[in-house]
């Protein structure tokens, strides 16, 4: 009897002993449960991902997300380079300079740009300027913030509408704000690039609309949302689940526009000049930067002496499913 005893505790042990093991060594184990820090900046392009917070969608698809505010998208890089994050809303610029400096991550959703309409840029002259057409920016001193998207979205516009570059004098201005301002006295720079809902307050406040780059030919700007190449390889169920969640953030706002509209506000830094007019953006689910656009980027970095040589689509975009 005792012998048979000590034999079926044996088996417990060694059972239990397994059932440990596995829970230990499987990524979503229930005892592995890890806490992913996500980086945004408050700007429409985060929206997604705040929605997908406030809904508690990242719960509800068994994921545990945290989204993290950064006033600066320096910092936010700063922050993904120390390993502070696992992934981020950013653009593919910043994608690559995070690559190059040791940081593998990928794209694995698109924010805002899968089609023109999103996320728009205007090039805006100053209210009291003549400057009113896209050829007259030559000779103009037109603010920017270099060796960023604005800069490269500025080089894809002079291409595009046959703009000489080297006559285009550009003013490194990256505060938003300021160079807003800036463009709105046009003292010291005639034009400016701006993102909306900063673009929209300059034109409302007399600014002319110089460049619209959702009626360009091509389609340039882009924002997107990467994460680690560990969290996709190591937690691959997790990454899978937080863009369930993502994509039906998206879809929510898509079809409930004016539900999001004062969190969207708040969240994103709305000028109050513009809030009467002020409409929630239109995102695509399920997207992800084309071979085209990837490539494109990647050779302005490597001629701007960005990137020593292009990374491939494969190696900047990931499909998770």
């Amino acid at each position: 009897m005792n012998r048979v005893l000590r034999f079926v505790l044996a088996a417990l042990l060694a059972c239990s002993a397994l059932v440990l093991s596995a829970c230990q060594n499987s990524p979503s184990g229930s005892n592995d449960k890890k806490t992913y820090k996500i980086g945004v900046l408050r700007i429409d392009d985060s929206l997604p991902l705040y929605t997908a917070e406030s809904e508690k969608l990242f719960a509800k698809h068994g994921v545990d997300v945290q989204v993290i505010e950064f006033s600066s998208a320096a910092d936010q890089q700063k922050a993904m380079e120390a390993g502070e994050l696992d992934g981020m809303m950013t653009d593919m610029i910043v994608t690559g300079l995070l690559k190059k400096a040791g940081t593998d991550v990928r794209v694995v959703a698109m924010a805002l740009g899968a089609v023109p309409q999103e996320g728009r840029f205007l090039v805006v002259s100053s209210p009291n300027s003549s400057l009113t057409t896209p050829q007259q920016l030559a000779g103009a001193a037109v603010a920017i913030s270099e060796n960023t998207m604005m800069d490269y979205l500025m080089n894809q516009y002079e291409q595009e509408l046959g703009i000489p570059a080297a006559e285009v004098h550009t003013v490194q201005m990256p505060n938003l704000a300021l160079r807003t301002e800036a463009v709105l006295a046009g003292k010291d720079i005639q034009a400016a690039i701006l993102p909306d809902p900063l673009a929209a307050y300059a034109v409302q406040q007399g600014a002319h609309v110089v460049i619209d780059d959702t009626k360009l030919q091509k389609n340039y700007s882009q924002s997107v949302v990467v994460l680690t190449q560990d969290m996709i390889e190591k937690h691959h169920d997790d990454a899978v689940h937080f863009l369930d969640a993502y994509n039906e953030a998206i879809e929510k706002l898509d079809n409930q526009p004016d539900a999001y509209r004062d969190m969207a506000m708040k969240k994103a830094n709305i000028p109050a000049a513009v809030a009467g007019s002020y409409r929630t953006p239109s995102y695509t689910a399920h997207a992800l930067p084309t071979e085209e656009e990837v490539s494109r980027i990647m050779n302005w970095m490597v001629q701007k002496g960005l990137l020593p040589k292009a990374y491939s689509y494969d190696e900047m975009v990931a499909h998770v499913q």
